[in-house]
């Protein structure tokens, strides 16, 4: 099984509804892409400040080529597109077996 991790780190003054619209569209359409076995995405708790981001998502797959077409589904990008293209500053992704 193959798990899928991304961390974003917001834009300073991204509105509250573009964040929580971000999230709750994610939960709704990103699940349903062929290949995903499990999906969450959420807001950082600020436990660590400083020292985390502001928002992840946790795939799992049971294969590279599930994740692969993941991350080339038409839903996804545009997904991207239309939610976090606006607000999202940095993101950073790893992928590894479990």
């Amino acid at each position: 099984m193959i798990r899928h991790a991304v961390i974003f780190t917001l834009k300073a003054g991204t509105p509250r509804e573009s964040v929580t619209s971000a999230l709750n569209n994610a939960k709704r359409l990103l699940p349903a892409i062929p290949g995903v076995r499990s999906f969450s995405m959420g807001e950082d708790l600020g436990l660590q400040p400083g020292r985390s981001g502001d928002m992840a998502v946790v795939a799992e797959f049971d294969s590279i080529d599930e994740v692969k077409t993941y991350l080339s589904h038409p839903v996804h990008l545009d997904y991207i597109k239309d939610n976090l293209a606006e607000i999202v500053e940095t993101r950073i992704s790893v992928q590894f077996e479990i």
